[in-house]
């Protein structure tokens, strides 16, 4: 493999066990393991921003718990659960059969039959803990199965089937606790999952940890970046707003664009050519790497532009 190849792969197959992250998988790995273990089942709701982290959360815990076969049996402890836009109410235990890989029943079957197909096929492959992928789909304007009634599905899942279910969406997804109290109150508090914020002394060391491991992976496939730490962190939250999401896609396009090029050292004219090429999360009129130098005011506007657009609270940083 080439220099270049390595480069691209290293990066691209990272995933850095960052503070934030470390801290919600701590969380729900602790309740997967008590759903496992037989104890009462919990449902878990995990709110972020796209791009925060939330997808590799379940991957993370798709390979704590993987599937196996006893006596030729598949079982399937903890199950993702992808929601579409279009969901109803019979296609959401269809999804469920779906992602355990089982048959659809004919069509003109009920959701009332479809539930009860769905339970039979969980009990057998002895899934425990559901993770439902992009749930927010569920309060989407014009969605085919209302908030209530989908609250209603779920607390079914947890009290009649006994499992433990986790959803995890954008911010919005509150409105799905808010229009039925009875899951409300059912529910663990929900949990944040939030952009780093640059005014907390602890934040900022965290996010640069996650820049500074990728620059180490450029300098040890022989193409060091030649920016100061300092800025190359601070341009960095200027174009993710905190986002490690958004911090992996760019440095994963500029390994891209060291595809055809013997290594070299990496300049800030470089940063500035690959920015270009992929979507900031920051604020539009701060655009990164553009100068050297960023303000204080700049890098929170990149934060609060991220919070902003996502429906999230700015919350008072402590150093």
């Amino acid at each position: 493999m080439s220099a270049a190849l390595e480069l691209r792969r290293s990066i691209e197959t990272c995933e850095l066990q960052h503070a934030a992250f470390s801290e919600h998988l701590k969380l729900l790995k602790r309740r997967a393991d008590d759903a496992l273990a037989g104890y009462a089942p919990r449902l878990e709701c995990v709110l972020g921003p796209s791009r925060v982290g939330k997808t590799m959360l379940i991957n993370a815990l798709e390979r704590a718990y993987p599937s196996s076969k006893v006596d030729g049996v598949r079982r399937v402890p903890v199950l993702t659960v992808p929601v579409s836009p279009s969901i109803s109410p019979l296609l959401l235990p269809m999804s469920v059969l779906t992602a355990l890989g089982v048959p659809l029943p004919q069509r003109g079957i009920t959701s009332g039959v479809m539930f009860n197909r769905m339970a039979d096929q969980l009990r057998l492959a002895g899934t425990r803990v559901l993770l439902f992928e992009e749930a927010s789909h569920l309060v989407e304007p014009g969605a085919r199965l209302p908030p209530r009634a989908a609250g209603d599905w779920f607390k079914s899942v947890l009290e009649n089937l006994g499992i433990t279910v986790m959803l995890f969406g954008v911010p919005r997804l509150e409105r799905l606790f808010a229009s039925n109290e009875q899951l409300r109150l059912r529910a663990s508090a929900r949990r944040e999952f939030r952009p780093y914020n640059f005014q907390s002394v602890e934040e900022q060391r965290a996010f640069a940890s996650c820049v500074l491991t990728y620059a180490e992976l450029f300098r040890q496939s022989g193409w060091p970046i030649d920016v100061p730490r300092d800025v190359l962190v601070k341009h960095c939250y200027l174009l993710s707003g905190g986002l490690v999401g958004v911090l992996s896609r760019f440095m994963q396009e500029l390994a891209c664009q060291m595809a055809y090029e013997t290594p070299r050292t990496l300049t800030f004219e470089d940063c500035a050519t690959t920015v270009k090429l992929i979507e900031s999360a920051g604020h539009p009129h701060c655009p990164p790497f553009a100068r050297e130098t960023v303000s204080a005011i700049e890098l929170n506007q990149a934060h609060a532009h991220v919070l902003e657009i996502n429906d999230m609270p700015m919350r008072k940083a402590l150093s």
